[in-house]
């Protein structure tokens, strides 16, 4: 799967000017993939609404900082992480919650295989499981590679850390959930 998310430099510039119709489109097409990041951090689906409003809250408090000469998601990110860790720092104001559905990873059902479709929403679910044992930084790094399909390039840039980081940090992430999909008893071939 490959979401990257592309934001035009003119529509940059305009909400860095103050232009609030810019600004709502921003907004329209950040809304899912801030709420899935946040999500896939938080696992918890109102703190994951709550934290993509706040951040774009902070975007627009912020956007005179913008840099328009650099791709405006990683900076937001950033934001948007922020916020996520400050939240989980907080554990003690909240009870943990089973982690939501992440709708993007459920694949379209089929029309003529029932037992497929049974196989493949046990997997999901196994897989969300799997990931809610994973710390938040695993979480991370796994669903920013693997399932919204960034480029190791991108992934630093957004956390801030070398590639080479990045790709020892995913593989052993990916070796963590591999080993908590097989205590499951869920077989690699």
């Amino acid at each position: 799967m490959n979401n990257r998310i592309h934001i035009e430099t003119d529509l940059v510039e305009r909400v860095k000017r103050g232009d609030a119709g810019a600004f709502q489109q921003l907004v329209d097409q950040l809304m899912k993939p801030a709420y899935f990041h946040a999500l896939a951090i938080l696992r918890n689906h109102e703190d994951a609404v709550e934290i993509s409003q706040e951040t774009f809250i902070k975007v627009w408090k912020a956007r005179k900082s913008i840099n328009t000469s650099r791709p405006l998601y990683p900076w937001f990110y950033t934001i948007l992480k922020n916020l996520c860790l400050n939240r989980n720092r907080d554990e003690s104001r909240r009870k943990e919650t089973a982690v939501s559905r992440l709708e993007y990873w459920t694949e379209p059902k089929g029309e003529n295989n029932p037992s497929r479709d049974v196989l493949r929403e046990e997997e999901n679910r196994l897989i969300q499981q799997t990931l809610s044992k994973l710390d938040v930084n695993d979480r991370e790094i796994i669903v920013m590679k693997d399932l919204e399909g960034y480029s190791y390039k991108e992934i630093a840039e957004m956390l801030g850390i070398p590639v080479g980081t990045v790709m020892s940090r995913l593989y052993t992430a990916r070796q963590r959930f591999k080993t908590h999909m097989e205590e499951a008893g869920y077989e690699y071939s």
